[in-house]
């Protein structure tokens, strides 16, 4: 950034003129001073990154370069990555993480060039300015900003005072900067992309919107890698909920959840503004992708949130775009690329495509349930050549179109009845004619005539159709059998009335005029064909998954679950104080162990120093133990040859304890083809003549043996060795433990915790209620009481005033923005989020950009994607 009145150059990748000057202002002296305090932190943290501090340190730096050359665009370089950096399960590291590593790099790269002027960029005046904050909102921010440092301070006091540690778990001190320091990220980059908004507005908001768009896509990719390795694309039936790279699952919680509500209305906004066609087909591609995900979240919560807060983003997004439109061409307000905003559709049109619809609906429900995927295959492909019906077949007169239908009609059934008479003589014959109806519709399609009367055309599109139809029937019979059949049947006169109501009555169809011709007519073609691929991944969810089937039946009982959970988590505050500043950030926890019902004292462990020797002490739940409700120690390891595993443990107890040793293909919380013991380990103590103090021993075990394990080259599976306690209240010292497959190689890294917890994990697979206050607003009470959430809730309520009704209503991202927040308070009231730092990040600069964008004159509704 330079100083004002600098003229731009063009430099290295259009980076204007490349140069360094000494800081010439307050605000370039303070920046500087801002990137080096940056560097210092990022580089320390790097430096103690537990994997490699020296590849950690090359890494940061390699983004610190960038972060100064592309300044305009960190939201890209910060936002995009995001769902994918979270190596936790290999550090163990919780309480800092990637996420910091990037914001430091991005905040000293950026500040340092904007102080330097390394890129030399003209700034706006200040009417250009498109992030701009009243005192009222700086005010409000500032007193959040007190609030939320105020629970970190009260949660070291109730952790019995600060105590700095790399691997703290949710019991110590670090918990409390764990859980509240995605606010203090987001404010550190704050002036620096105010800055960015300054120089380049436009530039700033197509690159938040890139970042989040790519950060979806990332994350998206992430689970569908996810259920291709573990479950399978389409297993809807396994009790298995996607959790991506989002280590903060962990332990249950919603992570995935919340990134997907925050980003995917950005991917959405793109595509519906978007006219470039390569960007439509991957936006399209990214948009499905994000569906998926959503989908195999199998949570009810993100089903109710995608329609409440889409629903508002598109009104928005129209209404944008209609105020522009109303304000003429003159109007600075305006986007000259917008073009026309489309005329409404009329009264019959609408029924037309309500009809459309539920018949669409209804006919994947029967398809489904007797034809399978096949069959609803095949229903696809009916309805994508009924989208795509040329305009030409409504030029004939009304007669001839009657002559059309019902003489195509009688054809189709002749060759319907030839077509099952042949599959039944002939295997596989029902896809090959299937297919060859679609080739012929697909080929008179492909020869239409726009603007010519040609009703020979209309007879033989509708027998063709017609002919697509029958062979969808008998796709579904041959798959099916008799259920098939009769279901198939009945879906498919239903679309053949529809189909002959709308080419008799052309005011029914709902993609009539001249909107929908050309290239626009595409577009709303191709994303009314995402919108089936939608409808008939909820139905073949639904009708082939009996687990989503399940958690839909079970909301009462989970409803009725989550208000004790609240109740119990609100009699954990005590006296007004409490109730008033809260209890300290990252003290539900501890506080639920200590003061809880017996079912919320979970499994602990802590690394100890107090002998010449570290060790790793744990200690298990009084819950009840059963199937993955144990407290988990665990470490990803590489694949182990084919064969036994010896397990050689040094350990003690005083008590009897059962002791779980286990080798699994595992993400996160669900393991499979596990192969491991459970030894029963016995106390050992020296003679009473010398204490009866308790002696380690030295134990040896075989596993498996283990097949070969890590999944398949396209879809690897991670392997994980864990360790957990069987035995309710036991507890068990670990001073050195390791692992070597068949052919001696060792498996395991500081298994003797020399250093700390590096590389150590822990997680628990089933028992989630008590690590998690399960509600987003009674988790802010719990830690920072009723000023936090005050606070914390009037700025939630203005940004969504601001940019609904407010000056920042006409900026590019607000209906994105609107949809996003609106998302997350629907998840968040299920579910806490904010202890989950990357979400609670995403979050707080959505939260803070609402409260600051504005649009500016010139610019009107961005389109670009």
């Amino acid at each position: 950034m330079s100083a004002v009145g600098a003229s731009p150059a063009t430099g290295l990748l259009g980076l204007g003129e490349l140069q360094l000057r000494l800081p010439a202002t307050k605000a370039q002296w303070l920046a500087l001073v801002a990137g080096l305090a940056l560097g210092l932190v990022g580089a320390e943290l790097a430096w103690h990154h537990p994997l490699s501090g020296t590849l950690a340190l090359a890494a940061w730096g390699a983004v610190v370069l960038l972060a100064a050359l592309f300044w305009v665009k960190t939201p890209v370089l910060l936002l995009a990555p995001l769902p994918l950096v979270g190596l936790a399960p290999w550090s163990g590291w919780i309480t800092f993480e990637e996420m910091d590593l990037f914001v430091t790099a991005c905040g000293c790269g950026g500040y340092l060039a904007y102080a330097l002027q390394l890129n030399a960029r003209d700034r706006a005046p200040a009417w250009r300015h498109a992030l701009v904050y009243s005192p009222a909102v700086a005010l409000l921010i500032a007193a959040l900003a007190l609030s939320t440092l105020w629970g970190v301070k009260r949660g070291f006091d109730d952790a019995g005072g600060f105590d700095f540690g790399w691997f703290h778990g949710y019991h110590e001190a670090m918990n409390s900067v764990r859980n509240a320091k995605a606010l203090f990220l987001v404010l550190v980059l704050l002036p620096l992309w105010t800055a960015a908004a300054a120089a380049r507005p436009r530039g700033f908001s197509r690159g938040l919107l890139l970042g989040l768009v790519l950060a979806l896509a990332a994350g998206s990719a992430a689970a569908l890698w996810e259920r291709l390795a573990y479950t399978g694309l389409l297993d809807f039936s396994t009790d298995y909920r996607t959790t991506a790279l989002f280590w903060e699952m962990h332990v249950g919680g919603a992570a995935l959840d919340g990134f997907l509500v925050l980003t995917l209305p950005f991917a959405l906004l793109a595509l519906l503004r978007t006219r470039s066609p390569w960007r439509f087909a991957v936006g399209m591609g990214v948009a499905l992708l994000a569906a998926y995900a959503c989908l195999t979240t199998f949570s009810r919560g993100v089903y109710l949130a995608l329609p409440l807060a889409l629903i508002p983003m598109v009104m928005l997004a129209d209404a944008q775009r209609r105020r522009a439109v109303a304000a003429g061409p003159e109007s600075s307000a305006f986007d000259s690329t917008l073009g026309a905003v489309d005329a409404p559709l009329p009264r019959l049109a609408k029924v037309g495509a309500l009809a459309m619809a539920g018949a669409f609906a209804l006919a994947a429900v029967l398809v489904f349930g007797g034809g399978g995927y096949r069959g609803l295959l095949a229903l696809f492909f009916v309805m994508v050549i009924l989208l795509v019906m040329p305009a030409s077949l409504w030029l004939p007169g009304f007669s001839q179109r009657l002559t059309a239908v019902v003489m195509g009609a009688l054809l189709a059934l002749l060759l319907g009845a030839a077509s099952w008479a042949l599959s039944m003589a002939v295997p596989k014959a029902a896809y090959v004619l299937n297919f060859l109806a679609l080739l012929c519709c697909a080929a008179l399609r492909w020869r239409d005539a726009p603007g010519q009367v040609r009703p020979v055309y209309v007879l033989l599109v509708s027998t063709c159709w017609f002919w697509l139809l029958a062979t969808m029937v008998i796709v579904a019979d041959y798959w099916g059998g008799t259920a098939g059949r009769w279901t198939a049947l009945t879906a498919g006169f239903a679309l053949a009335g529809l189909w002959a109501a709308m080419l008799l009555d052309q005011r029914l169809w709902p993609l009539q005029g001249a909107a929908n011709a050309g290239k626009a007519g595409w577009r709303k073609r191709a994303l009314l064909v995402a919108g089936l691929l939608l409808v008939m991944a909820i139905v073949a969810a639904l009708g082939g998954g009996a687990y989503l089937r399940d958690r839909v039946a079970t909301w009462k009982e989970d409803g009725e679950t989550r208000l004790t959970h609240w109740r119990e988590g609100l009699r954990l505050l005590h006296g007004g104080q409490q109730w008033l500043l809260g209890k300290g950030a990252g003290r539900f926890v501890p506080s639920n162990f200590y003061e809880g019902p017996v079912q919320s004292q979970v499994g602990d462990y802590r690394l100890r120093n107090d002998e010449p020797e570290a060790f790793l002490a744990m200690a298990a739940g009084k819950h009840v133990l059963g199937r993955g409700e144990q407290l988990r120690v665990s470490q990803r390891i590489a694949a182990p040859a084919p064969g036994p595993v010896t397990v050689t443990l040094v350990s003690r107890t005083a008590n009897d304890a059962v002791l779980g040793l286990q080798i699994c293909e595992k993400n996160l919380i669900y393991p499979d083809n596990c192969f491991g013991v459970q030894p029963l380990l016995k106390p050992l103590r020296t003679d009473e003549a010398e204490g009866g103090v308790l002696r380690w021993q030295t134990s040896e075990f075989k596993l498996g043996p283990v097949p070969a394990l890590g999944g398949d080259w396209w879809a690897p599976r991670f392997v994980t060795f864990s360790m957990a306690l069987d035995t309710r209240g036991a507890r068990v010292d670990i001073s050195r433990i390791a692992l070597h497959d068949a052919h001696g190689k060792a498996l395991l890294v500081n298994g003797d915790f020399n250093r700390e917890m590096a590389h150590w994990f822990f997680s628990s697979d089933r028992h989630h209620m008590p690590w998690h206050m399960k509600n987003a607003a009674l988790h802010v009470l719990f830690e920072q009481g009723l000023v936090g959430l005050a606070l914390l809730g009037s700025a939630y309520v203005l940004a969504l005033v601001r940019l609904s009704f407010g000056r920042g209503r006409d900026h590019p991202l607000a209906p994105a923005i609107v949809a996003a927040l609106i998302g997350f308070g629907t998840v968040g009231a299920f579910d806490s989020l904010l202890d989950a730092p990357r979400i609670g990040f995403l979050f707080f600069v959505l939260l803070l950009l609402g409260l600051g964008l504005r649009a500016l004159p010139g610019e009107g509704v961005a389109r670009v994607a």
